[in-house]
C-alpha cells in the first residue's frame, strides 16, 4: 500500500530554501531526473544555474540527499514494514550510494527496468534519512505512526499468545475430563491413590478451572496438580 508520506516528504523538502551552494547541487541533479513531481519541478526551475557544484560541505551533501528523494524517491508502508526507495538519475547511483553509506545508512541496491534503485528497509534508517534531509515535520508523523504500529503489533502478539495458551488449556482440560470419565466407568478411578482421586474430583467439579485454581482447591502446588492430571490421562490410556 502506497503511503501518503511520499508526497508529504517531497512537499516539505521543496519548501526548504537552499543556500547558494545547495542550489548548485540541486540544479545539477534535478533536471537529469526522468520524472519530476510538481514540487521538484518548481525547485529545479528556481535553482537553474551554470555554476559547478561541490559536495565538500555537509550542507551540500544534505541538499544532494534531498535532491535524490525529490528526483525519484518514495516511501511505502505495508504489513511487512516500511520501504524507502531512491531512484538516482543516470550516472548518480554510485555517488548516491557512497554518500548514503558515509551518512551511516546501508542502502540495498538492485536494478529495476535498467535503472539502479537504492532501498532502506529499516525504520531507524528511514528516520535517519528524513532527519538528514530536513524533513522534520514528516519525521514526527512517521515516528508517531511507527510507534502506533509497534504498540498495535505488541498488543496483537500478546492477544494471540493468550488465545493460544487458552486453547491449549481448554484442550488439556477436555482430555483430562474424558480420561476421568473413562476411569470412573471402568471402576479403576476408585482404586487409584487418594491424591489422584482428589485431582479427578477437582477437575470434574471445575472443568474450566486453571491449574492454579485446581491446585488451590486441593491445597497443593501447580506442578503437583499438573503431574496428577497427567497421571490420570496415562492411567486411562492403559
Amino acid at each position: 500500500m502506497r503511503s501518503p508520506f511520499s508526497e508529504e516528504i517531497k512537499a516539505e523538502l521543496s519548501r526548504i530554501h537552499p543556500s547558494a551552494c545547495d542550489a548548485r547541487v540541486l540544479a545539477a541533479l534535478l533536471p537529469r531526473a526522468i520524472h519530476l513531481g510538481m514540487p521538484a519541478r518548481r525547485l529545479a526551475h528556481s535553482t537553474e544555474t551554470s555554476a559547478p557544484s561541490s559536495l565538500r560541505k555537509a550542507c551540500c551533501r544534505r541538499a544532494y540527499l534531498r535532491g535524490l528523494f525529490l528526483a525519484g524517491g518514495s516511501l511505502s508502508a505495508g504489513h511487512s514494514g516500511y520501504l524507502l526507495e531512491l531512484r538516482p538519475p543516470r550516472g548518480e547511483a554510485t555517488r548516491a550510494r557512497r554518500l548514503l553509506i558515509a551518512a551511516g545508512l546501508a542502502p540495498r541496491a538492485r536494478s529495476r527496468r535498467g535503472r539502479a534503485v537504492l532501498m532502506l528497509r529499516s525504520a531507524e534508517a528511514i528516520a535517519a534519512f528524513l532527519r538528514l534531509t530536513g524533513a522534520t515535520e514528516t519525521l514526527l508523523r512517521f515516528e508517531a505512526r511507527r510507534v502506533q504500529r509497534e504498540v498495535r503489533g505488541r498488543t496483537n502478539a500478546a492477544v494471540n499468545a493468550e488465545s493460544a495458551n487458552l486453547a491449549r488449556t481448554v484442550a488439556a482440560a477436555r482430555e483430562q475430563t474424558a480420561a476421568i470419565r473413562a476411569l470412573a466407568r471402568t471402576g479403576r478411578l476408585a482404586r487409584l491413590p487418594s491424591e489422584l482421586r482428589g485431582a479427578a474430583a477437582a477437575r470434574t467439579h471445575a472443568p474450566e478451572a486453571t491449574l492454579s485454581q485446581l491446585a488451590a482447591r486441593v491445597s497443593t502446588t501447580k506442578w503437583s496438580m499438573r503431574q496428577r492430571l497427567r497421571r490420570l490421562v496415562e492411567e486411562a490410556d492403559r
